[in-house]
């Protein structure tokens, strides 16, 4: 009895393996505990440049949490065609996009599905679906990490910014008080700038204007700078007066400077003699002004003269003081008696030009 069920059993366990046979792919077809997903499925393609290290039963993640895993991996062309089983219980939106990640520095890889940044989720993906290669990327490979940190480190400039941090070092050795008042004094430039941000953009502005209007008048520029060109060949041909004679201003102002040096306490005496004078004539005040107006109009203003005068006749208005104070306090007192001289002949023989200097003789023997 026991022979019997033994035989019995080998022969299933030989069936099984028989028709188990026929589908076998290598180990990673056989499902790994904890990867399968439970209950009903949809089957998703995704297309992709480079799979790197994926392989077959890997995960299928969305925010973190294993949504399906990988049923294959395949070549199509250029890129590699993946399908994923996702679990039906577990909505992913339409518009996701797929990124080959891994969970740790070497840890495994798995596909991880997450909506773009900057877009909100959209229907929901279904059986059949592909998500195309536009929209799929990965993570920098281990392999590729650790090439660019040895290019850091071996040959990306740092012994450069060592011999820089150095130099620093020895600038900055023992003026540290200097530098600190530097950063400072850069920091109060950089506000003032800061404040004057419009001003500067004003300025900027303007210039732009003014190239503008120059761009504007170009060929005025060209014209006018064709026009002072021969001026330009004449001052050319007179180089050598033109030296010469600014040689020469050049003495006249060192032989001027030594005079004024010279004459220095001169002109220091005479403007202060000259002092009283100006005062005086400052003291003047309002009178000069109206003095001028009748100095060489005498007796009219020259306001009114154009009035006064009149072909052969001119206007005239006096005013007089015939008081008897005025006669006699003013007057009387201007007349003079003086000693009357004998009248000469109007014919004499006398020299007309030196007899207006000779005194003529009076009665007490020429003496006044």
């Amino acid at each position: 009895m026991n022979a019997a069920r033994t035989s019995l059993g080998m022969l299933v366990s030989i069936c099984i393996l028989a028709t188990t046979a026929c589908s076998f792919d290598g180990v990673n077809s056989i499902a790994l505990p904890g990867n399968t997903s439970g209950g009903d499925t949809y089957r998703v393609t995704l297309d992709i440049e480079d799979v790197q290290n994926l392989v077959g039963n890997s995960p299928v993640k969305a925010n973190n949490a294993t949504v399906g895993n990988i049923s294959s991996i395949k070549t199509d062309g250029w890129q590699a065609r993946i399908t994923l089983d996702l679990n039906a219980d577990d909505p992913i939106p339409a518009n996701v996009s797929a990124k080959l990640s891994q969970t740790s520095l070497f840890g495994s890889q798995f596909i991880d599905l997450t909506v773009p940044e900057g877009q909100a989720p959209q229907g929901r993906l279904s059986d059949g679906a592909n998500i195309a290669i536009d929209r799929t990327d990965r993570y920098p490979a281990v392999e590729e990490v650790l090439s660019a940190l040895s290019l850091v480190l071996n040959g990306a400039g740092l012994q450069q910014i060592r011999t820089i941090t150095n130099e620093l070092d020895r600038v900055v050795g023992g003026r540290e008080t200097e530098s600190r008042s530097l950063i400072k004094n850069l920091r109060v430039f950089v506000d003032g700038l800061a404040d004057q941000r419009r001003d500067i953009e004003r300025a900027i502005e303007s210039v732009n204007r003014l190239g503008a209007e120059l761009a504007a008048q170009t060929e005025t520029i060209d014209a006018g700078i064709a026009a002072i060109e021969p001026a330009l060949g004449v001052l050319d041909e007179q180089q050598k007066q033109l030296t010469q004679m600014l040689t020469s201003v050049g003495r006249f102002g060192d032989a001027a400077t030594g005079i004024i040096r010279d004459s220095k306490s001169d002109i220091e005496s005479n403007l202060a003699d000259l002092a009283p004078t100006l005062n005086a004539l400052a003291d003047t005040g309002k009178d000069l002004p109206e003095a001028l107006k009748i100095a060489l109009t005498i007796p009219f203003p020259i306001a009114t003269t154009a009035r006064g005068i009149r072909g052969d006749y001119l206007n005239l208005f006096l005013t007089l003081d015939i008081s008897v104070d005025t006669i006699a306090n003013k007057v009387i007192p201007s007349v003079t008696r003086q000693k009357r001289i004998a009248p000469t002949p109007a014919r004499q023989n006398a020299d007309p030009l030196s007899a207006p200097l000779t005194p003529a003789n009076s009665d007490d023997g020429g003496q006044n």
